[in-house]
C-alpha cells in the first residue's frame, strides 16, 4: 500500500486572536506615558476646581475694619503717654571715661573793680511795659574833665546848597566837690544836665531838653528807686550804673579817653536817656584826624554814633591834648542836612 504523507492543519482562528492581542499590547505600551499625563492633568484640574470653590464660598472681609483700626490709634495717641521709668545709668568703663571730652574749667571768680571802674551788673530788672529792658554795657575807667568853657562857630548846609553861618554855640562844664553842671547850646539843641559822680564816672540826677514848642522836658535819674523817670510821663526805665543823658554823654566820652586812652578803640556803648526813651548808644571809633580851627591845629579822635535808619547821625571830635574835650560836633539829618559846630576858643580851669 502506498503511504500518503499528511500535513497537520493549523487552527487559524486562534492564530488571529493571538495576533490581535499582541497588537493591543503594543499599542498600550506605546501610549502608556500619554495616559499617565492625561490622568495627572485631570487630577490637577480637580484640585483647582476645589480651591476656587473654597475661595468663592469663604466669608468676605468686614467692611470698615481699617477705619476702626485708625480710630483706635488716634485715641491712643491722644492719651497722655506714661513716662518711662528712669533707666539706671551704668558707670562707663575706664577706657570710655578716658576718651570722653574734658569738663569745662570752672569760671574764675570775678576780680574786684578798680577805683573809677563801674561793675557790670547782669541783665536789668524788668522795666515798665512799653520799654525794653537794657543790659549794662562794658565797663570803662572814667576821669572827670576839668571845668571848661568852649565856644563854637556853627554852619548849616542843605543838600546842593552852600554852607550858611548860624548862631554861635557854647558848651559850659563846671565840675567840683559839690557835683557838676553842664549846659550845651548848639547843633544838639539846648541841653542841661546836673548831678554828681560815682564809680562809673558821671552820675546825672536831672536833665532837661528844650522842646520844639518851648519849655523844658525833664528826665530824672532817681537814685533811691533806681528808676529813670521821664517828666510827666508815666513811663520809666531801670537806672543802670553808668547811664547818661544826651548832654552828659559828651563829657563821659571825654572822661573815658582822659582816664585811659587805650579804651578809645573799636566801639563804646553807653546807656543814654533822652526825651521819653532809654537805649544803648554805640559810638564807633573812626580814627584820628587833624583839625584846623580858630583855636589852633588840633589832633583829634573822631567818634560816630551808629544811629538806626531814619534818625539823625551825631559825630564828635575829641582833642586828647585838650583834656579830650569835644572840639567839633556834627549832626547829619535823614534828609541830608548837615549842622556843624567847630571850636573857636577853649577856656580850661586848672586841675585841682
Amino acid at each position: 500500500m502506498s503511504r500518503i504523507n499528511t500535513i497537520p492543519q493549523v487552527d487559524n482562528s486562534r492564530q488571529v486572536g493571538h495576533t490581535s492581542a499582541m497588537k493591543i499590547a503594543v499599542h498600550l505600551a506605546r501610549h502608556r506615558r500619554l495616559a499617565a499625563l492625561v490622568g495627572l492633568s485631570l487630577l490637577l484640574h480637580l484640585f483647582a476646581f476645589v480651591w476656587i470653590d473654597t475661595l468663592v464660598t469663604a466669608r468676605p472681609p468686614v467692611v470698615g475694619m481699617p477705619l476702626a483700626l485708625r480710630l483706635v490709634r488716634e485715641r491712643a495717641a491722644l492719651a497722655p503717654a506714661k513716662p518711662a521709668p528712669p533707666k539706671e545709668q551704668a558707670r562707663p568703663p575706664a577706657t570710655v571715661h578716658a576718651a570722653a571730652p574734658p569738663l569745662p574749667a570752672p569760671a574764675p571768680a570775678p576780680e574786684p573793680a578798680p577805683v573809677g571802674e563801674a561793675p557790670a551788673p547782669a541783665v536789668a530788672a524788668a522795666a515798665t511795659p512799653g520799654i525794653a529792658p537794657l543790659q549794662m554795657p562794658g565797663r570803662y575807667r572814667v576821669r572827670l574833665p576839668p571845668s571848661s568853657t568852649l565856644h563854637y562857630a556853627v554852619t548849616r548846609t542843605a543838600p546842593g546848597q552852600p554852607a550858611v553861618a548860624g548862631e554861635p554855640a557854647q558848651l559850659s562844664w563846671e565840675s567840683g566837690d559839690k557835683g557838676y553842671r553842664l549846659r550845651v547850646d548848639g547843633v544838639l539843641g539846648q541841653l542841661e544836665s546836673e548831678g554828681d559822680g560815682d564809680d562809673a564816672g558821671i552820675a546825672p540826677l536831672q536833665a532837661s531838653e528844650a522842646g520844639p514848642a518851648g519849655g523844658a522836658q525833664l528826665t530824672r535819674f532817681n537814685r533811691e528807686t533806681r528808676q529813670i523817670e521821664h517828666g510827666a510821663l508815666a513811663a520809666s526805665a531801670p537806672l543802670l550804673l553808668g547811664s547818661q543823658d544826651r548832654a552828659s554823654v559828651l563829657m563821659q566820652l571825654a572822661g573815658i579817653g582822659l582816664a585811659e586812652p587805650e579804651q578809645m578803640q573799636d566801639t563804646i556803648d553807653i546807656v543814654v536817656a533822652g526825651t521819653g526813651s532809654v537805649r544803648v548808644v554805640r559810638w564807633q571809633v573812626a580814627g584820628s584826624e587833624e583839625l584846623e580851627t580858630a583855636a589852633g591845629v588840633l589832633a583829634t579822635v573822631r567818634l560816630v554814633q551808629l544811629a538806626p535808619a531814619g534818625e539823625a547821625r551825631v559825630e564828635v571830635w575829641l582833642a586828647p591834648q585838650r583834656a579830650w574835650l569835644p572840639v567839633q560836633l556834627r549832626v547829619t539829618g535823614p534828609d541830608g542836612t548837615v549842622a556843624n559846630q567847630m571850636v573857636t576858643s577853649i577856656q580850661t580851669a586848672p586841675s585841682p
